[in-house]
């Protein structure tokens, strides 16, 4: 809530997050990172007559892996789609997607917003998660009044994450975002690395008067900092703000953030699904997943956060907050289990303040 116009804030994220595959979703390309431009995309990934795709396994793998964290459903038969839409960097003219049955339905994470002991709780509840294929990178800064195209990255394999706008304020979309982030790297099924674009997410931002319906959103696009995307955020909704004191409407639209001016400004009106022109794709066949599928991959899962963070609170004593951070990585919290192995659960609390104290400090440094 903004307190001082008593203004409600809505946010919604969809995060993309880039699946630790070997190859592409529906191809043999590789998808390692850093290769030449146009080195890693098939006669499969760019369409070309008579390919046919084939959907990579491991890619449902990390699916159902993320479903079953998240307490969501796994759909017994989900259905992929092509997704119309033109762009210099996606030759096919459609995108291979999730519409209507995605892979991962409901579900949700719980959150820590702020610091210490005075964090509060905060559950994010989730619409979906579904399959689908990255399109390629348009490429502007090396090419003085011109685009170069980079197909490397069409075809690689995607878990878009879609949250209900359960959202109030730029500091609980923050944490949910890092909440997230931890968990996908937890379970393996994503490297998490912002900079290379494997994880990044999308705010749809909105503004509303306490009890009213809710207001028109705008979609800010790409956001692969924690930190560009609470600016995004709290710009986005002054602007809002802002444009309905003044009278005018906001026009569903989506934006893109300069961390340079700190602003968010329209790139284009903000597209629904109807656009899109989904219609299910005649290459694929429907996904099954069997309940016995599922029971393997879920006795692969590791020990969840939030369950390690109940046992380290009843076994070792530790504080809420204190569990809460050693388990905001798999790295640290593997180094404290093994830890506290050596030395005994009477020094739990000592090892605890040694690793999120000295150990932290020396391994940012």
């Amino acid at each position: 809530m903004n307190r001082e116009t008593q203004w409600e804030v809505v946010i919604g994220l969809e995060t993309h997050a880039q699946l630790q595959t070997k190859s592409k979703i529906f191809s043999g390309s590789s998808i390692a990172f850093g290769a030449e431009p146009n080195m890693q995309a098939n006669a499969v990934d760019i369409a070309l007559p008579g390919v046919l795709p084939v959907l990579n396994r491991e890619a449902v793998v990390c699916a159902i892996k993320f479903g079953l964290a998240v307490g969501a459903t796994i759909a017994p038969r989900s259905v992929f789609a092509r997704k119309n839409y033109f762009y210099p960097d996606l030759p096919k003219g459609y995108q291979i997607s999730q519409f209507e049955i995605p892979v991962v339905q409901g579900g949700g994470l719980s959150t820590r917003v702020g610091t210490g002991d005075t964090a509060t709780e905060k559950f994010v509840h989730l619409t979906r998660a579904h399959l689908e294929e990255d399109a390629g990178k348009s490429l502007h800064e090396d090419f003085h009044g011109r685009t170069g195209i980079d197909l490397n990255r069409a075809g690689t394999p995607l878990l878009e994450i879609v949250t209900e706008p359960d959202m109030r304020s730029s500091a609980e979309a923050v944490a949910y975002a890092r909440a997230l982030h931890s968990l996908v790297q937890w379970i393996g099924i994503c490297d998490g690395n912002m900079q290379e674009g494997s994880f990044r997410c999308d705010a749809n931002v909105s503004v509303r008067r306490p009890g009213e319906p809710l207001g028109t959103r705008r979609e800010i696009k790409n956001l692969n900092s924690f930190r560009f995307m609470q600016q995004a955020i709290d710009f986005e909704v002054q602007w809002q703000i802002n444009e309905i004191n003044e009278g005018r409407p906001i026009r569903q639209a989506t934006v893109l953030f300069d961390p340079d001016t700190g602003e968010t400004r329209a790139m284009r009106s903000k597209e629904d699904a109807h656009d899109y022109r989904y219609f299910p794709d005649p290459d694929l066949l429907p996904l099954e997943i069997r309940p016995e599928w599922i029971a393997e991959v879920g006795a692969g899962l590791p020990e969840l956060p939030q369950a390690m963070q109940q046992r380290l609170q009843s076994e070792y004593g530790l504080s809420a907050y204190d569990a809460a951070i050693l388990t905001g990585s798999r790295a640290m919290a593997d180094f404290f289990s093994v830890a506290v192995g050596q030395t005994g659960a009477a020094s739990a609390k000592l090892v605890a303040n040694w690793v999120m104290g000295e150990l932290a400090a020396r391994l940012n440094r």
